[in-house]
C-alpha cells in the first residue's frame, strides 16, 4: 500500500510540472486616422494558432498564451 501511495504522489507531482504557465494578451485596436475602435478585426499571434476578434469597443483578449515573444497580425 505504501508503494502505491508513493507512486501516486510522484505521478501527480510530475503532471503539475508539465502543466506549464500560460498568460493572456489583450488590447484595443483603433483606426490610425480617426481613432475609432475597429469592430471585428482579427488579431493573430503569428507562428501560433491563437487569435481573437475585437469586440464592439475594439478590445481583444487571447487566452492560454505560452510564455515568449510574439508578433501580432491584425486584419
Amino acid at each position: 500500500v505504501r508503494i502505491i501511495k508513493y507512486f501516486f504522489f510522484i505521478f501527480l507531482s510530475s503532471s503539475y510540472s508539465f502543466a506549464g504557465v500560460t498568460g493572456k494578451v489583450s488590447g484595443q485596436i483603433l483606426d490610425t486616422n480617426t481613432g475609432e475602435p475597429l469592430i471585428g478585426a482579427n488579431v493573430i499571434l503569428q507562428g501560433t494558432s491563437l487569435g481573437a476578434a475585437t469586440d464592439i469597443d475594439g478590445y481583444y483578449h487571447i487566452l492560454n498564451v505560452p510564455p515568449g515573444y510574439y508578433d501580432l497580425r491584425v486584419n
